[in-house]
This record gives C-alpha cells, sequence and structure tokens, in this order.
C-alpha cells in the first residue's frame, strides 16, 4: 500500500512516537522508511555581549555556533537511526539531514522521493507556536498532495 514512508523526526517525543508508528507500518506494509531531520540555520549569531568582537571573530564565532547546531541534529538523526535498528532490524530505512525550512524540506521530500505517506509528531521541538497542531505540522497537513499521518 506504501512503497516509500517519510517520517519527519526531530527528537521530540512526539516525534519519537510518530517513529514507531511509521516502524510498524514499514515492517506491515514492506516499505521503504525514510527518516527525515531537518535543522533549521538561525538569522543572527549568538554571541557573548560581554565579549568585544568584531569582523572575523565574529564570523568564527557564528561559524562554530552553526557546526554545533548541525551536529546536534546529526546527533538527533543517529538516536533515531539507532531506535530503527534496534527494535525493527529487519526494516531497511533510509536517513537524510537536510537543512532548511522544517516544513518546505518535507514537503520537497515528499516530491523527491516520491513518497506515498508522511508521518510526523503533532507538535515537535518548536513548541507551542500552533493552537491544534504545531506550526511544521500545521503547514505540512495543508500543503502536502500525499497523506499525513499526524502522530499524538
Amino acid at each position: 500500500m506504501f512503497k516509500k514512508i517519510l517520517i519527519a523526526f526531530d527528537g521530540s517525543d512526539q516525534s519519537k512516537r510518530a517513529l514507531h508508528y511509521a516502524l510498524v507500518l514499514s515492517e506491515k506494509f514492506n516499505s521503504e522508511p525514510i527518516i527525515l531531520t531537518v535543522y533549521h540555520r538561525p538569522v543572527f549569531p549568538a554571541l557573548n555581549p560581554d565579549e568585544d568582537l568584531e569582523g572575523d571573530a565574529i564570523d568564527s564565532d557564528f561559524t562554530e555556533y552553526l557546526e554545533t547546531i548541525k551536529r546536534s541534529y546529526i546527533n538527533i538523526l543517529s538516536y533515531a537511526e539507532e531506535i530503527a535498528k534496534s527494535d525493527w532490524p529487519s526494516v531497511k530505512y533510509v536517513a537524510l539531514l537536510e537543512e532548511g525550512r522544517p516544513s518546505t524540506e518535507i514537503i520537497s521530500t515528499v516530491e523527491s522521493e516520491a513518497v506515498d505517506l508522511v508521518v510526523l509528531g503533532n507538535r515537535g521541538i518548536g513548541g507551542v507556536s500552533g493552537w491544534v497542531l504545531g506550526s511544521t505540522s500545521k503547514s505540512v497537513v495543508e500543503d502536502c498532495k500525499k497523506p499525513v499521518l499526524v502522530v499524538k
């Protein structure tokens, strides 16, 4: 029924439940799950206001900050892979890390990978930005052309 299932994973409890549901479905339907983690590049650098930094020092600190963010999302994706390997060893998955706006990257991956179903949590690490659904899940539900399963 579902040849490819995209799982949006950000490390939140809701995304862990979504991962579980999607891997159960993948095993049942012999689907190829794609575990996708998206990190958003911050617009402003996080600098210590007590430091007197100029020019290259600011660029260096911001670059280091961006690398730290990327590494943390690599770790989040690795955590999802550990869950998949230990709890569903027979399920062969693909793991992807993308940079950008999560809802945009999810929909882009759905299109580029010919995904049949998207599974995501109703709220992620973004917090209380939506009333019923989080902003990412709300955008995906509204804009995605494929079925979306939102896991509470």
